[in-house]
């Protein structure tokens, strides 16, 4: 079982950084590597944040691999649209007066 637990001054850094947080996001990585770091279990956490037990060690991993910033960085590349710029158009001239509840929807539409 991997060691989670912080030394005071990385626990300081983070409650810090989770008090300055402004998106609710960071908030809850912060907060998860934060519980692990006072030594709750991963399960634990991932049950008080209703997040997955993997999601909340990766958070850890990420921590101590990067730091602050490699916990915090968003790292998620979309891919090329599978629409040409015209089509993009007219789906965006549509959607301005269809609603649509769900991607689904929408992937349907298309």
């Amino acid at each position: 079982m991997l060691d989670y637990r912080l030394d005071k001054h990385e626990l300081a850094e983070l409650r810090a950084a989770h008090r300055a947080a402004r998106d609710v996001r960071e908030a809850y990585r912060i907060n998860a590597v934060i519980l692990l770091g006072k030594g709750r279990a991963p399960a634990d956490v991932a049950d008080a944040l209703l997040i997955d037990p993997d999601t909340a060690r990766d958070y850890f991993k990420r921590y101590k691999k990067g730091g602050l910033d490699g916990l915090l960085r968003m790292s998620y590349i979309g891919s090329e649209a599978l629409l040409d710029d015209t089509q993009l158009l007219e789906l965006d001239d549509h959607l301005q007066s269809h609603l649509y509840l769900t991607a689904e929807a929408v992937a349907r539409y298309v």
